[in-house]
């Protein structure tokens, strides 16, 4: 893995230059494009990987759910605690109108599934090849358009703005304290906002959110520290949450390192 880089800062957070590199993390950041994939490869929607002697998911109203995601691990970056082989996939419930997401328990898999199949099976022939069964779902929730191959890149980023330790993380940082430029009087939060959103398609590193960090408020999360997946709206590629909203599955270390994918937050919220 390449040396960590400089950060650029604007110059009101430059006196804080080393308290803001003291929370870089790597992440994998993922870039979509639209074009078919094979049955193996990492992608937003399409057909998912399924060998014939696994069930398709199936949501709280036992419809098949369509495929999120697929992260085929041996086709990205190393990252620490991230698996180096094997295919994680992520389900949706594909005709709810909340995509999913149970805002009481998030951790409960009725209408999100996750499928991890640590060994690839080679042999096309023992795959599902036949998806014809999805074809009378109405998607109309669904919030990827179309499907997208991915790639992945190394990238660093500092601690984002709505992350639930931010206080704890720069706890020398006042980030209410106002500046000005000489026209314009703004707190620090705002240009720390600005500059270090968390947004965009990535694995690992820190997360984006536009109506705050549930683990703020659901205290009993606290433990999800892992960023898993985060997809955000994208419009270029017919991604959309709500409005303009982004999407977050996180998971405790311990959890990870185990390959256990049961005790997941989904979360997804909008503007």
């Amino acid at each position: 893995m390449s040396q960590t880089p400089k950060l650029t800062l604007p110059k009101e957070l430059e006196v804080y230059r080393k308290q803001i590199e003291g929370t870089i993390k790597p992440f994998v950041k993922i870039s979509a494009s639209k074009r078919r994939t094979t049955l193996f490869q990492s992608k937003f929607a399409g057909d998912p990987y399924l060998p014939k002697t696994t069930e398709h998911p199936k949501d709280a109203n036992n419809k098949p759910m369509k495929l999120l995601a697929q992260i085929n691990y041996e086709e990205i970056p190393v990252l620490k605690e991230m698996p180096t082989q094997g295919i994680l996939q992520f389900f949706i419930s594909a005709e709810d109108d909340v995509m999913g997401l149970d805002f009481d328990h998030m951790t409960s898999q009725r209408n999100f599934k996750l499928l991890f199949h640590p060994h690839i099976e080679r042999d096309e022939s023992l795959l599902i090849s036949d998806f014809s069964y999805m074809y009378d779902l109405n998607t109309d929730y669904f919030p990827i358009q179309h499907e997208l191959a991915l790639t992945f890149s190394v990238d660093y980023e500092p601690v984002s703005i709505e992350h639930y330790k931010i206080d704890e993380l720069l706890e020398t940082v006042d980030l209410n304290l106002e500046v000005s430029d000489g026209e314009d009087v703004k707190e620090l939060w705002e240009i720390y906002s600005d500059t270090f959103l968390g947004d965009g398609h990535k694995m690992g590193g820190y997360p984006f959110f536009t109506q705050g960090d549930p683990r703020d408020s659901q205290k009993r999360y606290v433990d999800h520290e892992i960023l898993l997946l985060q997809i955000d709206s994208d419009d270029d590629h017919g991604i959309m949450w709500g409005d303009s909203g982004v999407a977050n599955f996180f998971i405790r270390k311990e959890d990870l390192l185990n390959l256990n994918f049961s005790n997941v937050i989904y979360n997804w919220d909008c503007y």
